[in-house]
């Protein structure tokens, strides 16, 4: 990230990810691929502060998201799911644990309590 028209947005974008529950790598990872269309572990590296060998781990926590999908080519190429079904994805996933948290919270509370 060099360009500072460039540099606020996708500082944005990783401390949003990163809030949603995203490691650091996987949400620079994904802001890279979301700028790049597509990219290898190379060009991710050099579009966003992630070592090359840590761009793997951070596609495969992506991909247990299900936010990217992988090229089997040499070398692998990654692809990011659209901004739309990236934001599907988080609002599930809350949805989840809201409801989770109130059935917890049902649990515990006190029958007297109306």
């Amino acid at each position: 990230m060099s360009d500072s028209t460039t540099d606020r947005p996708r500082v944005k974008a990783v401390e949003h990810l990163e809030s949603l529950g995203l490691r650091s790598y996987a949400a620079r990872t994904f802001v890279a691929l979301v700028a790049l269309d597509t990219g290898t572990a190379k060009s991710v590296s050099d579009t966003v502060d992630v070592p090359r060998t840590r761009v793997y781990d951070a596609v495969e926590e992506l991909g247990e998201w299900g936010l990217v999908s992988v090229e089997e080519s040499t070398p692998k190429q990654f692809r990011s799911v659209s901004n739309e079904t990236a934001a599907d994805v988080f609002e599930r996933e809350y949805m989840n644990r809201i409801s989770a948290l109130r059935r917890a919270l049902a649990a515990v509370e006190s029958p007297e309590r109306d």
